[in-house]
């Protein structure tokens, strides 16, 4: 009874969501799901929201550890016009966002939302024209860049090159053909060149270990060297990094796969998920996985990196510049249009 209640009430918050999405009357949606999704009671709400936006909908359920090189799956999520992603896998790289088949979605023209935090911060980040004003600004101005440069009173200390990059930012809404967004999310970010990172990267107890879900509890300091993470030093925070970089047993586990700053101010640092990687003026970086790439303008990666590996990180009290000009200060824009 709880799930059903809770689909009820979700279904005004979808149909808002999906308009945002400028979903038309005829167009097809699939809401993609799988048994272990953690919110069930979200396909339900987003079929009946779509529905009734006059929109075809079709729900597919996969198995719980679906390939996503399955011919079926790639047939439907090429021939959709909207795309909501309620699902974790494949597990471990990421989600679906990594895949090829997610790819040659967008690339046939398919609009792509994720959705999958819970229901108190679907609402507490439902996408407005405020946080998109910020996320382009910031993308425009990364996309120009050519190196990033990030220090801490921490300690950290290194640069990414990321000439030729494509940038990208995250609003929450997905409203025109070949665009991947995540709903809610607010953050800019692009793909380092794999073999750019040079230096010293600290985390510091407090930061998120979003890739173990929780905060980090002890100091780790990662020295870079040719763009691979060459050491990790520190206590158990430390080598429970090294061991799930490991699991992945391949190289490019150990490389940089994006790295950005967050943009909205609602989001909660208490809680970890999307609100770790949106928090206002934070600093986020992601090692591992990073082919992902979408033809609509300030979306996608680029990346090269095809490991299995996929561990992102959050962290407050961090400085960044972009070409030698200071971005974010300590969690405040230094640049007034992109704050």
């Amino acid at each position: 009874m709880d799930q059903i209640l809770g689909s009820a009430d979700l279904v005004a918050m979808f149909e808002h969501e999906l308009r945002l999405c400028k979903l038309k009357q005829g167009e097809t949606v699939l809401v993609f799901t799988d048994p272990r999704f953690p919110h069930p009671e979200y396909p339900p709400a987003a079929f009946a929201a779509a529905r009734s936006l006059g929109a075809d909908v079709y729900l597919m359920i996969s198995q719980g550890d679906q390939k996503f090189d399955d011919p079926l799956v790639k047939a439907a999520w090429c021939n959709a016009n909207l795309i909501l992603g309620m699902s974790m896998l494949p597990r471990g790289i990421g989600s679906w966002m990594y895949t090829e088949t997610h790819n040659a979605a967008l690339h046939a023209g398919a609009r792509v939302l994720m959705v999958q935090e819970p229901l108190d911060v679907l609402k507490r980040m439902l996408p407005n024209e405020e946080i998109r004003r910020r996320g382009l600004a910031g993308a425009q101005r990364l996309q120009q860049a050519k190196e990033i440069h990030i220090v801490s009173k921490a300690g950290s200390d290194y640069i990414l090159r990321k000439d030729g990059r494509k940038a990208m930012y995250q609003c929450g809404i997905a409203d025109e053909p070949g665009r991947w967004d995540h709903w809610p999310s607010g953050l800019v970010t692009c793909a380092p060149l794999e073999d750019s990172a040079e230096g010293v990267y600290v985390i510091e107890p407090g930061d998120v270990l979003l890739g173990l879900w929780r905060h980090a509890q002890s100091r780790v300091v990662l020295t870079l060297e040719k763009g691979k993470i060459t050491k990790i030093e520190g206590g158990p925070d430390a080598y429970l990094l090294q061991a799930n970089l490991e699991r992945a047993g391949d190289e490019g586990a150990f490389r940089f796969a994006h790295a950005g700053w967050g943009i909205d101010h609602r989001a909660d640092w208490a809680h970890v998920g999307m609100d770790s990687e949106s928090k206002y003026g934070t600093v986020l970086v992601a090692i591992g996985r990073n082919i992902f790439d979408a033809p609509a303008p300030f979306s996608g990666l680029g990346g090269k990196n095809v490991s299995e590996a996929h561990f992102d990180i959050c962290c407050r009290n961090t400085s960044l510049y972009l070409d030698g000009e200071l971005i974010v200060e300590n969690e405040r824009f230094v640049v007034p249009e992109l704050g």
